[in-house]
Formats: structure tokens, C-alpha cells, sequence
């Protein structure tokens, strides 16, 4: 399949300018740009997306009606990432990290310890919740 079939090609002319342009971009630039991308080449975009997104997820005040959505579709696009890809198992370990201590801290622990169980499937040995948060 062609990637190309159902992208907006001023929008990647768009993105790509942004990104490779000599002038500095927000985080929020910087996402959109890669949400595009990702139409056109999912290989080479989706990795950075997914570090663009945690960047912003994490980087934001925490405030649960962003963040936790922000960290959702990093994860999201992390699980997408070629299984082939050397550093596709630390970036979604990463990113299941940061979703899953955002999950605790309103207490919800039952999300948390699903995530924590997808953690512990990806990286053997990987760690679970802490005794002292699941209480």
C-alpha cells in the first residue's frame, strides 16, 4: 500500500518545512508536524512522535485531562513501532513508565496495574507497581 495515497501533501510540505526550518518550535509544533509525518513514512515518524509526545506529556503541569492522554497516544504509537526496531522496547517502556505513574497519582491503581503488566510482559524481569502505592 501507498502511504501517500490519503495525505495531504501541502500539509507534509508544511510539516517538513517547520522541522527542518532554521527558526526554533514549541513542543505542540513540533507533535502536529509528526502526527502528519507519521501519514507518509510510519517507520521513520512514529518513533519520534512517540518522543515528542512523552517530551510534552511530561514536560506539561501536571494536569490529568492533558497529560494522561498526551502519555495514551505515546504509548499508542510506541505499540506501533516495528518490533524490529532496536530502540522500540526502551521508548515504550518509557513511555508505560510515565503513564503508569500518572495513573497512580489520582489512585487509580487497577489502571496502573494493567500498564504495570504490559511493563513486565515487555521487559522481562521489568517491575510491577510498588507495594507502598497499590495500598
Amino acid at each position: 500500500m501507498n502511504h501517500c495515497e490519503n495525505v495531504d501533501h501541502d500539509a507534509v510540505l508544511r510539516a517538513r518545512a517547520l522541522l527542518l526550518g532554521s527558526g526554533t518550535i514549541n513542543i505542540h509544533e513540533e507533535v502536529d508536524a509528526y502526527r502528519v509525518l507519521v501519514g507518509v513514512s510510519p517507520a521513520v515518524y512514529l518513533p519520534r512522535l512517540a518522543r515528542a509526545l512523552l517530551t510534552f506529556g511530561t514536560s506539561e503541569p501536571r494536569n490529568p485531562a492533558t497529560r494522561l492522554p498526551v502519555l495514551t497516544e505515546a504509548a499508542a504509537a510506541a505499540r506501533r513501532m516495528d518490533e524490529a526496531e532496536p530502540k522500540r522496547a526502551a521508548l515504550l517502556s518509557e513511555v508505560l513508565e510515565a503513564c503508569k505513574e500518572e495513573l497512580l497519582a489520582p489512585g487509580r491503581t487497577e489502571d496502573a496495574r494493567v500498564v504495570s503488566d504490559e511493563l513486565t510482559r515487555l521487559v522481562p524481569g521489568g517491575e510491577g507497581i510498588p507495594a507502598d502505592r497499590t495500598t
